[in-house]
């Protein structure tokens, strides 16, 4: 199992999370949402690099916190949603990783249907070409499953 599992330290972690709020820059955010668990370390970096002050939380379990994980079900299902009505805000969702995109999608959908403008994604490790949501932005594309610094 070690030879399918990527270690990322905190270090990593920042320094990727710092990267996407860098591209992130040039886009105007209102709010971020943080797809937890693994989503609220990246987002709160981002949101402090990037000055955005509301921050929300949304949970989804598809998988399980093995490794490599498990799929407990087809389509993600909403297990926390802490995201209030939206007036036309822009939104970046934050997630830690990123393997078919279907919770990014899930997320990107609730937020558009509580008023969202425009929605971006970002995530700090993309596992997959072939996703049914390409975040907008991402850190690093590994094929290892990651294991970070908060599961250890």
């Amino acid at each position: 199992m070690a030879a399918s599992v990527g270690e990322l330290t905190w270090s990593d972690v920042l320094g990727l999370a710092l990267t996407i709020a860098e591209e992130v820059r040039r886009e105007r955010v209102d709010v971020i949402v943080a797809v937890l668990r693994g989503g609220i370390y990246p987002a709160l970096a981002i949101a402090a690099r990037l000055g955005v002050e509301r921050i929300y939380a949304v949970e989804f379990r598809k998988y399980s916190d093995d490794k490599p994980p498990r799929e407990l079900s087809a389509v993600p299902a909403l297990v926390r949603d802490e995201v209030p009505q939206l007036r036309g805000e822009r939104v970046l969702i934050v997630d830690d990783v990123a393997r078919t995109g279907s919770t990014l999608k899930a997320a990107k959908e609730l937020v558009k249907s509580k008023g969202a403008g425009e929605v971006k994604t970002a995530v700090l490790v993309v596992r997959s070409s072939e996703m049914v949501e390409v975040p907008d932005y991402y850190g690093v594309f590994m094929k290892a499953c990651p294991l970070f610094p908060w599961e250890r």
